[in-house]
């Protein structure tokens, strides 16, 4: 492509981007719009696939579920980002079981589940998303090659077992293509106890929390491995993932809150905010004060009807106020003198 062309492109994609943030922020900031959330599971059952496959796309197409894309990369080979797969090998070792899993089939035992390579990307297509998390596991062929060793990687904990080794996968989470600086890291293996008794590799499927990364639109996996060489790293980089879960939330009218109005003062504020629900909701919320760019500033649980947050530390400027209960939420611009 040309660049030049390449960057216009890129120029205007990201002024669109900006439009659609600002005029959402507008739209909160003037009490129009509201969302509400819901749980969604890309488990992907139903994704098209013939017995003992995976997808494979010589286009290199990305595959969507559940409001979720997985990039997919294709070099004449599955080269990079996902595919799924209900291929059920937990024992052949080596690069011809790229597709395995030590536990054999899914999480609970499912039929399909993502294999993924380091650095892939998965893109989320609603306007406001955290990702709750996700189960993860080893591929039979990193597992083998930690387990016992190949003619590229060593087995981990070396011949007398006490070699710290490790091999996991960090998570982060980007907002308007931009990087956010909190992560998550998940162990596949892990050799660096002094009790070599507790050394693990996993063999069944974990969930991992990334809910803390906050709302983003894509997730990026970065694989780490204590066994390096002078080509980069020895370990197979390859790890599964199944019933990836996102909180979406949708925007809407306003008048789809009615189940859930709070009061606020003062506003403009000082040192606090009191918040007040409406005297017939009972159940327990969290409220919660972000910044125009959508930065979580300030999260409270709020299990009284009347609430004060202390916002002293918060800066003079605009903010919003969002309070979360059940699958409700409400929105209120808010500023400090």
């Amino acid at each position: 492509m040309n660049l030049e062309l390449h960057y216009n492109q890129k120029i205007e994609t990201n002024k669109k981007d900006k439009m659609k943030r600002t005029i959402t922020i507008l739209a909160l900031a003037l009490g129009l719009f509201a969302t509400k959330a819901q749980t969604v599971v890309a488990d992907f059952e139903t994704l098209p696939l013939a017995t003992n496959s995976a997808y494979s796309s010589t286009t290199g197409v990305s595959f969507s579920t559940a409001g979720a894309s997985f990039q997919h990369k294709y070099s004449g080979y599955w080269s990079g980002g996902f595919s799924y797969t209900n291929k059920y090998d937990s024992s052949t070792a080596g690069f011809g079981n790229i597709y395995g899993v030590k536990s054999l089939k899914g999480y609970s035992n499912s039929n399909i589940y993502t294999v993924a390579q380091d650095k892939g990307v998965i893109n989320l297509s609603a306007p406001s998303n955290t990702v709750d998390g996700f189960y993860i596991t080893n591929t039979t062929y990193a597992y083998e090659s930690m387990q016992n060793g190949d003619q590229f990687a060593k087995k981990f904990g070396g011949t007398t077992g006490n070699d710290p080794d490790f091999f996991k996968v960090t998570v982060r989470g980007y907002k308007g293509g931009v990087l956010k600086t909190d992560s998550v890291d998940f162990y596949l293996a892990d050799f660096r106890f002094t009790n070599n008794t507790l050394d693990y590799l996993v063999n069944t499927w974990q969930w991992v929390n990334t809910s803390s990364l906050g709302n983003v639109d894509s997730l990026k996996f970065f694989m780490f491995t204590s066994d390096n060489g002078s080509f980069g790293p020895n370990t197979p980089l390859f790890f599964a993932i199944d019933n990836f879960t996102t909180i979406q939330s949708s925007v809407g009218l306003a008048k789809n809150t009615n189940s859930l109005k709070f009061d606020n003062y003062p506003n403009p504020f000082n040192s606090s905010i009191v918040i007040r629900l409406n005297s017939n909701f009972e159940k327990e919320a969290t409220a919660i004060i972000f910044d125009i760019n959508g930065e979580i500033l300030l999260q409270q649980q709020v299990t009284e009807a009347q609430t004060t947050l202390d916002v002293n530390s918060l800066q003079k400027g605009i903010y919003f106020l969002e309070v979360v209960a059940d699958n409700y939420r409400a929105v209120k611009k808010i500023s400090k003198n």
